[in-house]
């Protein structure tokens, strides 16, 4: 079990499947209002390399995930999880 896992399952109360770095970072970049061009201007990367990270293209690393919800958009990455979550079950 990954630290998302461990740390998603807490906060839900139980086990379900961690969300993706992609899904993270479109929900947080979305919740903030930013575009992908201003997000990866703010964190010092291409707007390319963001998009393909939130297409699916490329993985991001959890750090670059965690740096962009925490540093950029001023998010704590529990609170985005807890969000994605809630989308899903109201999906469901």
């Amino acid at each position: 079990m990954t630290l998302i896992n461990i740390a998603t399952s807490r906060l839900v109360g139980q086990s379900k499947p961690a969300p993706t770095g992609a899904e993270i970072l479109r929900v947080a970049r979305k919740l903030r209002g930013y575009t992908q061009a201003e997000s990866a201007a703010h964190y010092g990367i291409e707007e390319r390399t963001l998009r393909r990270w939130e297409n699916r293209e490329y993985s991001p690393r959890w750090n670059d995930v965690i740096g962009l919800v925490e540093d950029v958009y001023l998010l704590d990455i529990l609170e985005v999880i807890g969000k994605i979550h809630d989308q899903q079950a109201s999906d469901n």
